[in-house]
Order: structure tokens, then C-alpha cells, then sequence
């Protein structure tokens, strides 16, 4: 993580009310911190992925909260630590579940960092929560569970695409099967394990005032999550299927608006309306010949 994002964290957190069981502490590099909540997870380490929430008062005035600009935690790598103040040495104090302040006095904070209304003698109380320590491998598996539990729940006859996706053909379609490039025109119906949908292109009531119309993309380009790439390619013009996608093969750690959380598993009822031949490529502007040279004067 960059230097000028660690102290953005350092500027932004919420300091409790509650006081920490064990007392202050200092980091390494002498900054207080109380741990108000003791997790009882692993112990960080610098490679370690973590998931936080983080908030901030400027003394006992709230500037920020991260989940009211998102209900996901947020990754960061716990990192070796290059500068005081991004709090790298202390997040490697800490462990999965802990709950802990630092206290950052704003007259030791380097100029550049302070809020533009901070006063000499004023205090920075940034707050850190350690949702979790994320693992791919752990996180993979959780999804093979999940999913397994769905499928047969639903009683549906998936197979599994190269890249993870099970996919359940309700009809098959006896078009062409999109390559690489070619444009697609797709309806869908997105919702998370529980049933709930979070976005429809052929549900009124999902997008109000928006067109109901199929989603056109050229397939394998990267234009939607990976899942869908994967899974598309494997369907026929006209086929109609449900689609379950790992989180690391939808949005991953990161989640998407209010809805999808976190490592979430998502379902898509699609059908594959349309396929169309990729673009050829543009030719080349030809390049004129340059003019032969003169031949030597004799």
C-alpha cells in the first residue's frame, strides 16, 4: 500500500468510548494504542491480507466511519512498516478480531497530514477493526461448500467451467457458441445465495425507469466480472441457464454497493439472446514507399 494511503488511514478512524482492557500500549515506533476488544484469531503478520473497518474523530468530533461509505470491510496487506505514521508496526501488534485506537497527537503529525481545522494540542483517534485475515485457499473452500449446499438445495444439474463457474442449462440453444471477442447480447437476473436479487435487466420493479434490454459486451474482454466470461463462453446462442460464480470469480474481497458483501457467492439466471462475430481489426494505413535514392553522379 502507498505511502500517502497508509496516512489517509492514519488520519481517518473513531475513537470509543470504552476504555481497553489491558491499557495503553505503544508501537514500535512509540505510538499509543488501546486494544478496547481482544480477538481471539491469529496473530497478524506482514504478508497477511487483512479485512478492517476503520473510522475517525479529530478528538471527540467523528470525520469519517468506512461503513458509511461501505457496508464491506476494506482489504489492506499488513506491510513492513517505512514511516511512523502509517501504523504498520502496530497493525502487526494486533490480532483477527481486535479492536483497537491508536492515538495520533496532531503536533507530532507531519504538516501535510493534519486536517486544515486541527489546533495545536489536538489529538487524531483512529479506530481499527480486524474483521478477518483472508485466505484464498480458506475462502475457495467456503464457496465449494456454499455452493454445493445451493445446488442441491435447488436440485440443479450444473456442470463446472474451466475457471470454477457451475453452470445448470434450462434450455439449450442451438446457436453458435461465442469466441473470444465476439459481442453478446445477454439478459440476466442477479441475486446472492439467500434469494436476494440485487440487479435484473428484465425485472421493471429491479431498475425503475431504466430500459428493460439485454447487456451487450464483447465476451473475454474483461468488461464483466470474470465469472460471467467464463460461463458465457461455455453456453450456445439462445440457451437459457443459471450461472453460481465463486466470490474471487465475481467481486471478490471488495463487494459491490450495499448489497453483494464481501466474498460473496452470486446466482445469475441468464440467457444468451445473441452472438455476433468480433470486429476484424482495422487494416494497417498502407506506408508509402520512401523515393530511391539518386544514382551517383559518374
Amino acid at each position: 500500500m502507498k505511502k500517502n494511503n497508509l496516512l489517509l488511514f492514519a488520519s481517518l478512524g473513531l475513537l470509543l468510548a470504552s476504555c481497553g482492557k489491558s491499557g495503553p500500549r505503544k508501537t514500535p515506533s512509540g505510538i499509543e494504542y488501546t486494544v478496547a476488544k481482544q480477538g481471539k484469531g491469529d496473530k497478524l503478520k506482514v504478508g497477511d491480507t487483512i479485512l478492517v473497518y476503520f473510522a475517525s474523530y479529530l478528538n471527540d468530533s467523528l470525520l469519517m466511519k468506512s461503513r458509511d461509505q461501505s457496508p464491506n470491510a476494506i482489504p489492506m496487506i499488513v506491510q513492513k512498516s517505512t514511516v511512523k505514521w502509517d501504523l504498520m508496526d502496530g497493525f502487526a501488534e494486533l490480532s483477527e478480531g481486535d479492536s483497537a485506537i491508536f492515538v495520533l497527537p496532531i503536533d507530532s503529525m507531519p504538516a501535510e497530514q493534519r486536517p486544515p481545522f486541527a489546533k495545536p494540542g489536538d489529538k487524531m483517534n483512529v479506530h481499527f477493526i480486524v474483521e478477518g485475515i483472508y485466505s484464498s485457499a480458506k475462502q475457495t473452500a467456503k464457496d465449494e461448500v456454499a455452493i454445493k449446499e445451493y445446488i442441491d438445495k435447488n436440485k440443479l444439474k450444473t456442470t463446472k467451467s474451466p475457471k470454477g463457474v457451475y453452470i445448470a442449462v434450462t434450455q439449450e440453444g442451438t446457436g453458435e457458441q461465442p469466441k473470444n471477442g465476439d459481442v453478446v447480447s445477454v439478459n440476466y437476473t442477479g441475486k446472492l445465495l439467500d434469494g436476494t436479487v440485487f440487479d435484473s435487466n428484465t425485472d421493471s420493479t429491479i431498475r425503475p425507469g431504466m430500459p428493460l434490454e439485454p447487456l451487450t459486451f464483447p465476451v473475454g474482454q474483461g468488461r464483466v466480472i470474470p465469472g460471467w466470461d467464463d460461463a458465457l463462453a461455455q453456453l450456445k446462442k439462445g440457451s437459457k441457464a443459471t450461472i453460481v460464480i465463486p466470490s474471487a470469480l465475481a467481486y471478490g474481497l471488495q463487494g459491490q454497493g450495499q448489497t453483494i458483501k464481501s466474498n460473496s457467492v452470486l446466482v445469475f439466471n441468464v440467457e444468451l439472446v445473441d452472438v455476433k462475430p468480433a470486429e476484424a481489426p482495422a487494416p494497417a494505413p498502407a506506408v508509402e514507399a520512401a523515393p530511391a535514392a539518386p544514382a551517383p553522379k559518374k
